[in-house]
């Protein structure tokens, strides 16, 4: 059995898109997978539990293929040429994903979301949003239904796992420091989620005169580290990951990086803005401190299910992250390490 799996998105989407992946892997070591993902998220796909194959294209070009016939035609190409038998559209594909699992040829193209779709007749079945409108449990959901869609036989949990993510492991986690370390975390790949970077910058000056603070460089917003921390660049997930697991606290907006430093056990601390209640973290939630603005009518305006594109709240636009000063942060934070064992 062969089967493509579409799933281009940021590293969030995709940490909570991994553990379909993994079980499909884990319940059917002779199929063949291939996912199709952006070039910043393949790491995420290695390990023994990984497809065999992992595709990558930025997904801006992708989605926008339909602009330049020869490209969607390579694409179209690439995917019919590995004979398919399904293929698996995450919920948040765009049309041209959708065109291109259509043009596979496979008998069995499971999907979601198909409002926005232009690609009619694009799956042979679609799932709909769970009662919990969590991602995670969507994709898991997904998975579940395409296994069922080949005769699979197994049953699955009603909830996703915590992704198997040793792979970014492999080379160990940063050694402890002498005093407990704090991870900050400054950036998000959408506008919308991201606090200011002058206020985490505060936040890890206040922290630093008691634990070690790590500021980690990485991503479009994240900057050089202020005075007082310890400055990490990363150009890798591997990297990121290592970091995130030798640290006793994650600072960080609702991100990829939240959503990894989750899937790794870690205790965190996250200031969110408009996204979803869905968005947060999945995994033993009782270990993150998601400061969300605690009586804003407008809060939370995003839904899993539909893209944000602006604030809609034109007499304090972003109040819902204005709300959080550095002090109430670092409280937050603080209140969290006291709970740290």
């Amino acid at each position: 059995m062969r089967l493509v799996l579409f799933k281009l998105n940021a590293l969030g989407d995709n940490v909570v898109f991994l553990p379909g992946v993994q079980q499909l892997r884990r319940l059917h070591p002779d199929w063949h997978l291939t996912v199709v993902t952006t070039p910043g998220q393949a790491e995420l796909y290695g390990g023994a539990r990984g497809p065999q194959e992992v595709l990558t294209s930025p997904k801006l070009a992708f989605d926008k293929a339909y602009r330049r016939p020869w490209v969607l035609a390579e694409w179209a190409w690439r995917i019919r040429s590995r004979h398919p038998d399904a293929c698996l559209l995450a919920f948040d594909q765009a049309s041209v994903p959708h065109l291109v699992a259509l043009l596979s040829g496979a008998r069995v193209r499971v999907g979601a979301n198909l409002d926005f779709v232009r690609v009619p007749g694009s799956v042979t079945q679609e799932v709909a949003m769970p009662a919990d409108a969590r991602p995670s449990t969507w994709n898991w959901s997904m998975a579940a239904a395409l296994d069922r869609a080949l005769g699979g036989g197994a049953d699955w949990p009603s909830r996703p796992p915590r992704p198997d993510l040793r792979h970014l492991l492999s080379k160990g986690s940063r050694p402890k420091a002498e005093r407990r370390r704090v991870l900050v975390h400054a950036g998000a790949s959408k506008r919308l989620n991201q606090w200011p970077r002058d206020r985490f910058a505060a936040v890890a000056l206040a922290l630093s005169r008691d634990f070690e603070v790590v500021w980690i460089e990485h991503g479009p917003r994240a900057g050089p580290a202020p005075g007082g921390t310890v400055a990490a660049p990363v150009s890798s997930l591997s990297e990121l990951a290592s970091w995130i697991a030798g640290s006793d606290l994650v600072l960080c907006n609702n991100s990829g990086p939240m959503h990894l430093a989750n899937a790794l056990g870690c205790r965190g601390v996250s200031v969110t803005g408009p996204s979803a209640p869905g968005w947060d973290p999945c995994w033993e939630p009782e270990r993150w401190r998601v400061l969300r603005h605690p009586a804003l009518a407008c809060s939370p305006c995003e839904r899993p299910d539909r893209e944000l594109l602006g604030c809609a709240n034109l007499a304090h636009p972003m109040a819902c992250l204005d709300y959080w000063s550095p002090e109430r942060v670092e409280v937050a934070c603080r209140e969290s390490l006291s709970l740290a064992p």
